[in-house]
C-alpha cells in the first residue's frame, strides 16, 4: 500500500442558478468517475497512476499514488461501499493492462495485475460481486475472476472482436456491448447477452452500418438498467437504445445533435442524463426527448453519476461538476425554458425566425440528422435564409447566455 497523500483545494465560486457547478480540477478524457455515496467520490483524473477521493461531496481531496505512476485509469466499479476495483494502461509507460483493487472505500489500491495481457490496456470492467467480476477489451475475449482478482480467466465472445461496455444487471443478467468490421467501412454493433457468467452468449441485438472515417460510428458505449426489466444504453451518432424486457430486445433511437455519447444514469424510469453536444442533457419522458443542462464552466462531459434521484457527479474537461437538485433550474422548469423559444414557420422552405420573449438569443446553429453543422449566426435571427439547406429534419440550437436550447427544424 501507498501513502495516502492529501490535497486541500479551494471551492471555486460557483451561480447559485447553476444546474451544475464545477468543484475540482483537473480532469482529461482518461478520466473515470464512481460515486459510492450521498457524499463519497472516486475519480481517476489523467496519467500518473492517481485515484482520487472525496468524502465531504467534492467539497475535499485526497489521493492515493499507486505503483502505476506512467498509466492512467479508463474505468472504475464498486460493487460495494468499501471494494472497487479500476482498469487501465498505456502504450508508452512501464505498467500495460492494468488492474487495481480497493477494500477500504478507495483509500488505497493494491496491484492486481499488469503487463500479463495482450495489448495496452484495459478500458471497461464491471464486478457484478465484490469478488465476481469482467474486464476488456481484448481480441475476442475478456477476462473474468471468481476470487477478488486472485486470478483471471479468459472468457471468449463469439464475434465480438472489441468489447466497448461490460453490464451486469444482476448474476444472471449480463451484457457485453461489442463491435468488429466484417467489410472496408462496415462494422456490426451487437450486444451479447449471458445468464451463466460467460460460458454460454446470445446476441440480442445487432446494428450492421457503414461506416466511413468514423463518421457514423455507433459503437455502445453505456449501459444501465433501473430495475430488472427497464434498461437503456447510449453510443456513438447519438444512440439511444432502450429495453423493457431485460434486455433480450431492444428499441433504437437517436438524440439529436448525434454526438458519441459516453455517459447514462437513470435516477427512475422516466428521468435520466447523458453527455451531449459537450454538455449534460436531460430527459423526463424515459428518452423521448431531451434538454440541455446548465453546467458552470462549459466543460466536454465524460461520465454522469448520481448517488440519489437529487445528487449527481459529472466529470469532465475542466473537472467534477455536482448538482443538488437534480439538475433543474432553480425556479425554473427545463420545458418552460424551451416553449419559450418560438421558430416559424416550421416546416419551412424559404426562411425561419427564431425569437424568445424572455431570453436574449446570442446565437443560433443549425445541424443536420448527422450532427454536421450546416447554419450558424450570430445575429438577424428574425430572417434566417434556409432556402439552401436540404429537405429533411434539422436541429436548431439556440443559444442564450446560460443556456443552450435545441428544437427541431422541418425544411421543405
Amino acid at each position: 500500500m501507498k501513502n495516502l497523500i492529501v490535497l486541500l483545494f479551494f471551492i471555486l465560486p460557483v451561480c447559485m442558478q447553476g444546474q451544475w457547478n464545477i468543484k475540482y480540477i483537473p480532469a482529461d478524457k482518461f478520466s473515470s468517475l464512481e460515486v459510492i455515496g450521498v457524499d463519497t467520490v472516486i475519480a481517476s483524473t489523467s496519467g500518473g497512476g492517481r485515484i482520487h477521493r472525496s468524502f465531504d461531496g467534492a467539497q475535499t481531496w485526497a489521493f492515493d499514488q499507486t505503483i502505476f505512476t506512467t498509466s492512467w485509469f479508463n474505468d472504475m466499479h464498486f460493487p460495494t461501499n468499501t471494494v472497487g476495483y479500476a482498469c487501465g494502461g498505456t502504450a508508452f509507460g512501464m505498467h500495460t493492462n492494468i488492474i487495481s483493487k480497493t477494500t477500504d472505500g478507495g483509500l488505497t489500491w493494491d496491484s492486481l495485475t499488469s503487463n500479463s495481457f495482450f495489448g495496452y490496456e484495459f478500458n471497461t470492467l464491471f464486478f457484478p460481486t465484490d469478488s465476481i467480476g469482467f474486464v476488456a477489451p481484448g481480441p475476442g475475449t475478456a477476462l473474468k475472476t471468481v476470487n477478488g482478482g486472485l486470478s483471471f480467466t479468459p472468457v471468449t465472445i463469439p464475434n465480438a472482436v472489441n468489447v466497448t461496455e461490460i453490464y451486469f444487471q444482476k448474476l444472471t443478467n449480463g451484457l457485453f456491448c461489442s463491435y468488429q468490421v466484417i467489410a472496408p467501412n462496415t462494422f456490426v454493433y451487437n450486444i451479447h447477452r449471458t445468464t451463466d457468467l460467460g460460458i454460454t452468449w446470445t446476441v440480442v441485438y445487432a446494428d450492421t452500418v457503414a461506416n466511413v472515417s468514423g463518421i457514423n460510428d455507433r459503437r455502445i458505449n453505456k449501459v444501465f438498467f433501473v430495475d430488472d426489466n427497464n434498461g437503456y444504453a447510449v453510443g456513438g451518432h447519438g444512440l439511444f437504445l432502450k429495453t423493457t424486457d431485460g434486455g433480450f430486445s431492444w428499441a433504437q433511437s437517436f438524440i439529436s445533435p448525434y454526438n458519441n455519447l459516453t455517459a447514462l444514469h437513470f435516477t427512475d424510469l422516466n428521468t435520466g442524463y447523458t453527455n451531449n453536444a459537450g454538455g449534460i442533457y436531460r430527459t423526463t419522458d424515459g428518452g423521448t426527448t431531451w434538454n440541455a443542462q446548465q453546467i458552470n464552466w462549459l466543460s466536454i462531459i465524460y461520465d454522469i453519476k448520481f448517488a440519489n434521484d437529487s445528487i449527481g457527479y459529472a466529470i469532465g474537461e475542466h473537472g467534477i461538476y455536482k448538482t443538488t437538485n437534480g439538475g433543474v433550474l432553480t425556479g425554473i422548469k427545463d420545458i418552460d425554458m424551451l416553449s419559450d423559444i418560438s421558430i416559424f414557420p416550421n416546416p419551412s422552405s424559404s426562411s425561419i425566425s427564431v425569437e424568445s420573449n424572455s431570453l436574449v438569443i446570442k446565437k443560433v446553429a443549425i445541424h443536420n440528422m448527422n450532427g454536421r453543422l450546416v447554419l450558424k449566426k450570430f445575429s438577424g435571427f428574425n430572417n434566417i435564409d434556409v432556402s439552401k439547406l436540404s429537405n429533411g429534419v434539422y436541429t436548431v440550437s439556440v443559444h442564450t447566455k446560460k443556456y443552450k436550447l435545441t428544437k427541431k427544424l422541418i425544411k421543405e
